[in-house]
């Protein structure tokens, strides 16, 4: 590889590709990683999964994560709008041990605190700059990259690409997608100061307060300050004829309990709005290029999925170069495909999950306090982010999945529900889970 300026490129510095960076590092490669924004920066994604703990401690980062003084994490709230349901989760009942606890993140400090463990470990990083087109050159890729100082071009015989959302760097691979399984959803939000918490360990919980069109997220970053979110459908925001921040203050008033949570709040921060949500594309690999995180797909926040699985994506996205590099090859269309199937099926678990939290019927399941066959403990591992459903979790979970058929059906295993009436259009029906 003595002909190429770099063993690998990375494209993204958030966590995905921060920690493919540092992995890659601990093999001894030359990597660069390329970040298109300044850090810190503000970022969406905030909450954690205990099982992305593991991945963490492989990179190296973890013992800087604990010592940075974030909130611990130990389960999540969820409730219905009107409060008279309500569920806590604690990650130490579930099925797998070992998943007791995890972090709330500003993703700011946590991006640039793995992004600087990256650099610790001797990856190059150069921020405010794009990669804006990649070119198959005899045993690897030249990229061109814009930065401030001006534009220029690179070589390596591996790309990651951890670039997110972004379509600036429009590659095969992000061209074709998976229809969808979800509608397009839609996101607004910001950090509030005074929003009401629980006492003790669940004051660093994660609460989701479930309405008839989407729900809240309710995520403690610091003492003070707290990220408030609204999930909805784009249709719904539509329907309402009214700005986004003015869809999230009648939600919030046609919610007796977001209205208690949030009474005498206020923003320290302009609305902010993302969409685009719920996307898979078809194809995650090339021969010397892998789609890692939200680059390869992202279903939707409420199970706060989106950082481990770029976590989960970027360690075997390194396993997997480092497997064909050590044979002096590249990638084969099986291992390609065999990358694509894992993470969608990895991916795919919390799709099931998703479904069954917007299905009225499902929900309602998934909010009983039946214990019985362990199942309630499976669904409390998998909640953690153990995907990876061997046997003990797989029946279990499949279980869960007939219960909520059943539900929606008419067989009440569990008894419906009383959503709260909204101000807002019902959203559409989701999809059976």
């Amino acid at each position: 590889m003595a002909q190429f300026d770099f063993d690998l490129v990375v494209i993204g510095g958030g966590p995905g590709g921060s920690a493919a960076a540092a992995l890659a590092r601990q093999r001894g490669w030359k990597v660069l990683v390329v970040e298109k924004e300044q850090f810190p920066r503000f970022h969406i994604g905030e909450s954690l999964l205990p099982m992305g703990n593991g991945i963490l401690r492989e990179t190296g980062a973890w013992p800087k994560l604990e010592a940075a003084g974030c909130i611990r994490k130990y389960g999540a709230l969820f409730y219905s709008a009107n409060g008279a349901a309500a569920k806590e989760i604690i990650f130490a009942d579930g099925l797998v041990p070992g998943l007791e606890y995890t972090y709330q993140v500003d993703r700011a400090q946590f991006d640039q605190l793995l992004l600087e463990h990256a650099r610790s470990l001797g990856a190059e990083v150069r921020m405010r700059t794009r990669a804006t087109a990649l070119e198959s050159v005899p045993g690897g890729h030249r990229i061109r990259l814009e930065a401030d100082s001006g534009a220029g071009t690179v070589s390596a015989p591996w790309v990651l690409d951890a670039s997110g959302r972004d379509h600036l760097l429009a590659t095969e691979q992000k061209r074709s997608f998976d229809p969808s399984p979800f509608p397009k959803r839609f996101a607004v939000y910001t950090h509030f100061r005074g929003v009401h918490r629980p006492a003790g360990r669940a004051a660093g919980h994660t609460v989701a307060v479930r309405l008839d069109h989407g729900w809240f997220w309710l995520i403690p970053l610091t003492d003070t300050v707290t990220s408030v979110g609204l999930v909805t459908t784009a249709e719904t925001i539509r329907r309402a004829g009214a700005k986004p921040e003015e869809v999230f203050a009648q939600a919030v008033a046609a919610s007796s309990k977001l209205s208690e949570l949030m009474a005498g709040t206020e923003p320290i921060m302009p609305f902010r709005i993302t969409n685009d949500y719920s996307y898979f594309r078809r194809h995650l690999g090339a021969e010397r290029l892998l789609l890692v995180g939200d680059a390869a797909g992202f279903f939707d926040p409420i199970f706060s999925s989106g950082v481990y699985m770029s976590l989960w994506s970027a360690r075997r996205a390194v396993e997997l170069v480092a497997r064909a590099q050590a044979g002096g090859r590249v990638l084969s269309e099986a291992e390609r495909a065999a990358y694509t199937r894992a993470m969608k099926r990895h991916a795919g678990v919390f799709q099931k999950l998703i479904a069954a939290f917007y299905d009225n019927d499902s929900f309602a399941v998934f909010m009983s306090s039946e214990k019985r066959w362990g199942i309630e403990r499976a669904i409390v591992s998998v909640v953690a982010g153990h995907a990876r459903l061997l046997w003990p979790l797989w029946w279990r979970f499949q279980a869960f999945l007939a219960i909520c058929w059943l539900q929606r059906r008419g067989i009440h295993v569990t008894p419906p529900l009383n959503y709260e009436a909204s101000v807002l259009d019902p959203m559409r029906p989701e999809p059976a889970a």
